[in-house]
């Protein structure tokens, strides 16, 4: 039996004598209890114990597939993996490519004014962890430089959210029922971004990559690795100034044609940043067919 497990943490091995077991995780828990503190409420030796047998499990497996460079790297250098085993194939987006299909064309936005301001996108519930204060700060530097911004933040209660008048909270939207809805919305933002303290990947970068729009983000975690190059759109250095990140935007505009064909030719890429396209690259690495997987990110 050929099992791709998503949990780096599977039932310590021996396993069966018939099971042949690859891996295809976001982060190692080493990264999990470390980056995101929530190893402080654990006994040292039960923390080594856990990491113990992830690292039997790594050692037995035929390959460690990550999602990102960064947890490849945590494979080799705290479990002592063999690089020749660790691989990474980024995931792809949580969007249905049949219902995609259908969908007519999606203009692009127009050039910001005060009648249509610049859209800048949050995608995900955690407003504070995911950048989004930081996009306030953005479209108020982005106001001193002449240039009018929103915040359209999908996914966060609207309750919770502060008030501001470039904030338009759009609450939760299903991307399974309402696909229109969504790739709609996407579209219509000038960027989309993900400026995280902590990010094991980022598959809402994936999302607005596979619908043509480009990504501002934090070279934090594994993102990076959502990202493979600069027709994407652009990784920070972490917690930069808003007038730095402002000042960016203002000259990637300028002229605003060449914005456009930068969102043209991302488009033509939108198959790469698909589910397809990365399960194809695992069969290559794993040597069996695999069923379609998907992250929450």
């Amino acid at each position: 039996m050929a099992l791709l497990s998503h949990f780096p943490l599977l039932p310590p091995e021996p396993w069966p004598a018939p099971w042949r077991v690859d891996f295809y995780i976001d982060a190692t828990t080493r990264q999990v209890l470390d980056d995101n503190g929530t190893g402080q409420r654990l006994s040292e030796g039960f923390r080594n114990q856990v990491l113990e047998r992830e690292r039997h499990a790594y050692q037995q497996a035929h390959a460690v597939v990550c999602m990102a460079q960064w947890a490849a790297d945590s494979v080799i250098a705290d479990y002592g993996i063999d690089p020749v085993k660790v691989h990474v194939v980024p995931g792809g987006a949580n969007l249905d490519e049949s219902r995609l299909a259908s969908l007519p064309a999606a203009p692009l936005p127009p050039p910001p004014s005060l009648k249509t301001p610049l859209r800048l996108g949050f995608l995900g519930k955690d407003w504070q962890r995911k950048g989004g204060p930081f996009l306030l700060q953005l479209a108020e530097a982005l106001k001193a430089l002449g240039i009018p911004a929103v915040v359209r933040a999908i996914g966060p209660d609207p309750a919770v959210l502060p008030p501001h008048p470039a904030l338009h909270p759009l609450g939760f939207l299903d991307k399974q029922t309402e696909t229109a809805r969504f790739a709609a919305e996407l579209q219509s933002w000038h960027f989309g971004s993900l400026f995280s303290s902590a990010e094991a990947f980022g598959i809402s970068n994936r999302e607005c990559l596979r619908l043509g729009v480009p990504v501002l983000a934090h070279a934090v975690g594994g993102i990076p690795s959502t990202m493979p190059d600069g027709g994407c759109g652009q990784l920070f250095a972490p917690h930069p100034k808003p007038d730095v990140v402002a000042d960016w935007i203002a000259s990637r505009l300028t002229p605003y044609e060449s914005y456009v064909g930068w969102r043209a030719a991302l488009a033509l890429r939108s198959r790469e940043f698909t589910w397809e396209a990365a399960v194809k690259r695992l069969e290559k690495i794993t040597g069996y067919p695999q069923a379609t997987p998907s992250s929450d990110g």
